[in-house]
């Protein structure tokens, strides 16, 4: 288990989102997902563009060193950083003590021509679309506060390549 680092910030317009999508130490490859309450972009390799993200409410961004979440208010977006680094990253404030697990796999379920991929948390499922992954699988890293051991987050890194076993002889 190492250290990981959680912390919030918050910004006041998309300019300034921008600079911490470009600034923050992510990894590549990046993907990002966006989402308004009743629709959810498919999973995409790169970084957003700034006329994309004012039409949405939700969104994150992430690669193998670091994961930003961020989501609309009435100030501008509230964001929410998850990573493994030394430093918490300027005008960010750190929430609490936290320790990471190992990098899991995590398969997202379901998919086909109807549904699209889904990945189940409490309290509700969240659904992706997917079309450029046969069988989507994502790295993942929990966050757990040091003193209650008790997962508080999950923040993706990668996706690998997965094959469906098959049964035979």
């Amino acid at each position: 288990m190492g250290k990981g680092i959680v912390a919030t910030s918050q910004v006041s317009d998309v300019s300034e989102l921008n600079e911490q999508l470009t600034g923050l130490p992510f990894g590549d490859p990046k993907y990002y997902l966006l989402q308004k309450p009743d629709d959810i972009t498919n999973w995409t390799q790169g970084t957003p563009d700034t006329t994309t993200i004012e039409q949405f409410t939700h969104g994150r961004l992430f690669g193998s060193q670091g994961e930003l979440r961020w989501q609309k208010n009435i100030g501008g977006y509230a964001l929410l950083w998850l990573a493994e680094v030394e430093e918490v990253p300027n005008g960010f404030t750190q929430l609490g003590d936290w320790t990471t697990t190992k990098p899991q796999n995590g398969h997202l379920l379901g998919g086909g021509e109807t549904e699209p991929w889904r990945d189940t948390r409490i309290p509700r499922e969240l659904d992706y679309p997917m079309d450029w992954c046969k069988h989507p699988c994502v790295k993942v890293i929990q966050y757990k506060e040091r003193n209650s051991q008790m997962i508080r987050f999950t923040r993706y890194t990668k996706f690998v390549p997965t094959t469906i076993p098959t049964t035979g002889d």
